[in-house]
């Protein structure tokens, strides 16, 4: 079985979000993002992130019913 999914670095999750890659990471080490460690490495999952960003929206009342 091949796993097609890329996890991304710090650096990639900061990019998407349009955020410092220091607020990246502490996003990730304070569980904000939910991450994937692999040895010394932290990575997010596109699905994750994905999640997070539905997740952080804020909806006015009554638009979005």
């Amino acid at each position: 079985m091949i796993i097609e999914e890329k996890l991304l670095t710090a650096d990639e999750v900061a990019e998407v979000l349009g955020i410092s890659r220091s607020k990246a990471y502490k996003m990730m080490r304070l569980q904000e993002i939910p991450t994937i460690t692999i040895g010394k490495n932290v990575r997010v999952s596109k699905d994750d992130l994905e999640s997070y960003i539905s997740q952080s929206r804020i909806h006015e009342k009554g638009l979005n019913d």
